[in-house]
């Protein structure tokens, strides 16, 4: 794994690695979702990186991927102290309350993979640009179409900012494309049987459904339920964003067509490098990016290097 921008800028900066100043400082991440592959993979690039740097890790999840789950986990954090968070918020607006009462506390505040409507109290962001994503998912599911046909896209409840950027993304690129009609975006909670139910009830409406896009892997997962209880397996194309193990596998055997992958790997540990650089005085951009990648059923080589680790290394 490359070492981060953030870490590379100290030593240019002539601080050394940041370890030097932030050796021993408590740092808790508090994750979207217990379970989730994606999480799982970017705990285990926090956890390295953090040894690495000496920071004294702590990991937290809810049990759901909702505001009413993870605000209690934040608050349980807030009275800790530590001398810094990361954070995955799971609703852009529910969340700035608890985040600002965390900042109010002493707690460099840095989010990851999901942000927030006010970001006035966050030192930096380490995300993926998810509306770049959605646009890279339309221009695959029309090259796989032929530009002709009938698409849904399948994503998270309005709220959480990653979610609508990457459905948005999708939306406006695949207006691009006259002979694609879009059905617009239908809400699976992460809840892969919502996801297969909303697959079956959208082809019985639309036996002609030619193509869908998952916004994550849950809604990805349940979509090839629906997919095969319809009978539909490969006749309608999915593009689904993540590489969590079941979707790898799904491209691979032909239920999925192309994903869209991130690597949490690298957040989680560009995370750490930056609540090492905040705790070290230095100042961080507002925003860092981490990489998307296109991955194609005929890359399976591909997808076996992105595929999201739910142990690790």
């Amino acid at each position: 794994m490359k070492t981060s921008t953030v870490a590379l800028g100290l030593a240019a900066m002539g601080f050394g690695s940041p370890a030097a100043f932030a050796a021993h400082q408590s740092v808790a991440l508090v994750l979207g979702v217990k379970g989730s592959p994606f999480y799982q993979a970017m705990q285990c690039g926090a956890e390295t990186e953090a040894k690495k740097l000496g920071l004294d890790l702590t990991v937290s999840a809810p049990d759901q991927f909702a505001a009413d789950s993870q605000i209690p986990v934040v608050n349980a954090v807030t009275a800790t102290k530590p001398a810094a968070a990361v954070i995955v918020p799971t609703d852009m607006q529910a969340l700035v309350q608890p985040m600002k009462q965390l900042h109010a506390r002493g707690t460099t505040v840095i989010t990851a993979d999901q942000t927030l409507a006010d970001t006035s109290f966050v030192t930096t962001q380490i995300l993926t640009d998810n509306a770049a994503g959605g646009k890279m998912a339309a221009d695959a599911m029309a090259k796989l179409l032929g530009g002709k046909g009938k698409v849904l896209t399948i994503t998270q409840p309005p709220g959480s900012l990653a979610q609508d950027a990457r459905a948005a993304g999708f939306a406006e690129e695949i207006k691009k494309y006259p002979g694609i009609t879009f059905l617009g975006d239908q809400y699976q909670s992460d809840d892969p049987q919502k996801a297969a139910e909303i697959v079956t009830s959208t082809i019985s409406a639309h036996p002609d459904l030619a193509g869908l896009f998952s916004t994550n892997d849950q809604g990805a997962i349940g979509a090839i339920t629906g997919l095969r209880q319809a009978g539909a397996i490969g006749r309608v194309k999915v593009v689904a964003y993540d590489a969590a193990t079941a979707e790898v596998a799904a491209l691979k055997n032909g239920a999925i067509q192309a994903l869209i992958a991130q690597n949490p790997n690298a957040e989680g540990e560009a995370a750490m490098d930056a609540a090492a650089a905040a705790l070290a005085g230095k100042v961080l951009p507002k925003q860092t990016f981490t990489e998307i990648k296109v991955i194609l059923s005929n890359q399976p080589a591909l997808a076996d290097k992105y595929e999201y680790a739910a142990t690790c290394m």
